[in-house]
């Protein structure tokens, strides 16, 4: 009985040692296929900031917000005002890299984090399409493709500074690039 303890006692040992309990903080565990034994690797989110017009690159896409524009409208569902964005997206990359508004762009407004269904809603996509016959951004960027669209977004109608987040790998949310913008960045849509 003693023995069947001891040998409980090892293999939980060899159990928790296996799984990583005392791995440094920040690291991953990676498979690969074919691979016996996993290989570790230190987890990489790089956030990458910059200006209103101008370019940032992460992981081969590089981002820029060409247009920050108030377009007057306030929204009847939650008293918050659209702003409409126009960013251009270059894929750098070998493969096709979707570029959704509700998958791969965050918000923070006045220091609030805000995911895509907080602030970019159907009812201020709906308004964007209204203004420009435009629908929001939703495509797949080809390899050395560019492409330019929309996006929509309600935010509380006294912000002072926005950060609009592209985040190219919906899989690594810590890995993007932020464009920090003021309210005197934004401009009267046309």
């Amino acid at each position: 009985m003693k023995t069947r303890k001891y040998l409980c006692a090892l293999l939980a040992f060899v159990t928790l040692a296996a799984v990583g309990c005392n791995k440094p903080e920040g690291s991953a565990t990676v498979y690969e296929s074919g691979q016996t034994q996993p290989a570790e690797t230190d987890a990489t989110y790089e956030e990458v900031k910059t200006f209103y017009g101008e370019s940032a690159e992460v992981g081969g896409m590089t981002v820029t917000v060409t247009k920050v524009e108030d377009p007057e409208i306030i929204m009847d569902n939650s008293g918050k005002m659209a702003v409409f964005f126009s960013v251009t997206i270059d894929n750098g990359t070998e493969d096709a890299v979707p570029a959704n508004y509700l998958n791969n762009f965050t918000l923070t407004v006045d220091g609030e984090y805000l995911e895509a269904a907080d602030c970019f809603t159907i009812p201020v996509m709906k308004k964007l399409y209204d203004t420009y016959g435009e629908e929001a951004l939703q495509t797949d960027i080809a390899a050395g493709e560019s492409v330019s669209g929309y996006l929509a977004a309600e935010v509380d109608p006294d912000f002072e500074e926005l950060a609009l987040h592209y985040l190219p790998k919906t899989s690594d949310r810590g890995s993007r690039v932020t464009v920090e913008l003021t309210r005197d960045n934004m401009t009267a849509a046309e």
